[in-house]
């Protein structure tokens, strides 16, 4: 998850750099105009990066609530309210596998069409991070 700060960084250094020791004006022009355009979808990534980031966050939190939940009641909550977390659509869903109490699932939307999910059978997330 550190990367692309890290990428962020890199650029706006190198693209410094440059036009720092650029001398003439048509050059840094040039170098300017590359700039900005390359910013603009870094600075979509970026935002989507911190949202990610965020989300993550949040599940982690129900998570162990999930799990402090399991382990004074032998099974998983059948929905979030009844560990007094208010089910607003603000995008962290929840579904107990309805076989199995034992086995839930976490998503969020990552955009277009993605979804982050956590299986708790095999403690792993999938999708894009």
């Amino acid at each position: 998850m550190i990367r692309l700060p890290l990428i962020v960084v890199t650029f706006v250094v190198a693209w410094w750099v440059l036009f720092r020791i650029c001398k003439r004006k048509s050059l840094r022009v040039a170098i300017s105009v590359v700039g900005v355009l390359l910013a603009l979808p870094l600075s979509l990534l970026v935002a989507q990066w911190s949202y990610e980031a965020f989300m993550m966050a949040r599940a982690t939190r129900i998570r162990s609530q999930l799990e402090s939940y399991r382990s004074a009641h032998g099974e998983y909550p059948i929905a979030l309210s009844q560990l007094s977390i208010s089910e607003t659509r603000k995008g962290i869903y929840y579904q107990r596998d309805y076989e199995t109490p034992l086995v839930y699932h976490l998503w969020f939307g990552t955009g277009f069409g993605t979804v982050a999910q956590y299986d708790s059978k095999t403690r792993t997330w999938h999708g894009p991070r």
